[in-house]
């Protein structure tokens, strides 16, 4: 069975209406709201899924960031992951820190702890970077899927060699569908 690796960020709440810092240099934080990345929740639940399904024997999540992230990996296991890794990354260090810094944390965290899957939100919705997933495969040199609406797996006996189309877009999805003529 595999072993799963999640991220997990802590982002202000997506109800919180955000205000600019009066010198214009990011967002006010302090006394605002904060939870798990929505994309990243969604990620927790498919690795939880597939624990539940006994395609994965343990789950667990990562969260680097400031002190209080440790809230985010409580959310986590509340869930049901089954251990959380907190990498504490505070103030000017982390005010700094760019997808391709989190990306190698990523990768060698996934190294250590010898996971099969490392399972991201497609990206977070403080800063729209959306890189760190693709970041983090290049890093460990593993084949990656972006933007998956969900995950399947499935066993047969003998192995059966399914075909499959790559499509850039839902659009690109329902134009094949109507040249099928499936629609």
């Amino acid at each position: 069975m595999s072993r799963v690796l999640v991220g997990v960020k802590r982002v202000i709440d997506y109800a919180v209406k955000i205000r600019v810092k009066p010198d214009k240099t990011g967002v006010v934080t302090e006394g605002v709201k904060h939870s798990m990345n929505p994309f990243d929740e969604i990620a927790v639940e498919e690795a939880v899924k597939m624990k539940e399904k006994k395609i994965a024997s343990e789950v667990i999540a990562l969260s680097i960031g400031p002190a209080q992230s440790q809230e985010t990996l409580r959310t986590a296991l509340a869930m049901g992951v089954d251990r959380g890794i907190h990498i504490e990354i505070s103030g000017k260090d982390y005010e700094l820190l760019q997808p391709l810094h989190i990306s190698k944390m990523f990768a060698k965290i996934a190294q250590d702890e010898k996971v099969d899957l490392v399972i991201l939100g497609k990206q977070a919705i403080d800063d729209d970077s959306n890189q760190t997933a693709q970041m983090t495969a290049a890093a460990l040199d593993w084949p990656q899927a972006v933007f998956a609406s969900a995950v399947e797996k499935t066993v047969e006996d003998p192995p059966v060699r399914q075909a499959g189309a790559i499509l850039p877009d839902v659009d690109a999805l329902v134009q094949k569908l109507k040249e099928a003529g499936h629609v």
